[in-house]
């Protein structure tokens, strides 16, 4: 008999402990979820500055880096700023560097925060990018700022506030003429 009531306190737990996960998985809330995002459908020029945008608000999301993928034009690049390139560095920075950087911000970051302003300026058209014809390229200048700390840095880079600028350039999509994709942005001066 001394067997049996042995067993019957951990048959008693074991009854408790599993009506009590029940109890808490049908009480509990699911897990939180990211309300999928809205991403543009890119027929308009701003919806180039708005997708990227939308690429450093939700890093972690898997379908981001390839939203940037295809947000930029073949033969894109990003030129920096004189204050930042360094001395025998290269003032441009081309489409599969500039991917590369961005998958490294996005899977490493512990902070980011970018804005751009809106239709603050007007696209005029573009029609020569570093020496070459721009056909149906258009151009704005936007001020922007952006933090960011990666890891577990105590760091947080930051851009001067209010004294950041880029001309971000663009051209129609060369799959698809109805949309629209980043051609090439600048660092710029106010």
């Amino acid at each position: 008999m001394q067997g049996k009531s042995s067993i019957m306190p951990l048959i008693a737990a074991a009854i408790m402990l599993l009506a009590s996960c029940g109890e808490d998985s049908v009480n509990s809330e699911p897990p939180y979820e990211e309300p999928p995002v809205d991403w543009p459908d890119m027929t308009a020029r701003d919806d180039v500055v708005e997708t990227f945008v939308l690429c450093f608000e939700n890093p972690k999301i898997g379908e981001s880096i390839s939203k940037y993928n295809a947000l930029l034009h073949s033969k894109y690049f990003f030129g920096l700023h004189a204050d930042d390139v360094p001395p025998g560095g290269i003032p441009i920075m081309m489409r599969t560097e500039d991917i590369r950087a961005t998958e490294g911000i996005f899977e490493f970051e512990s902070l980011l925060e970018l804005t751009i302003t809106p239709e603050v300026g007007s696209w005029d058209a573009y029609p020569e990018l570093e020496e070459e014809p721009c056909e149906n390229c258009y151009v704005t200048k936007r001020q922007y700022f952006i933090r960011a700390r990666f890891g577990d840095e105590a760091t947080i880079y930051q851009s001067p506030v209010g004294k950041t600028f880029m001309s971000v350039i663009v051209s129609p999509d060369e799959a698809d003429s109805t949309k629209w994709v980043l051609r090439a942005m600048y660092d710029t001066d106010g």
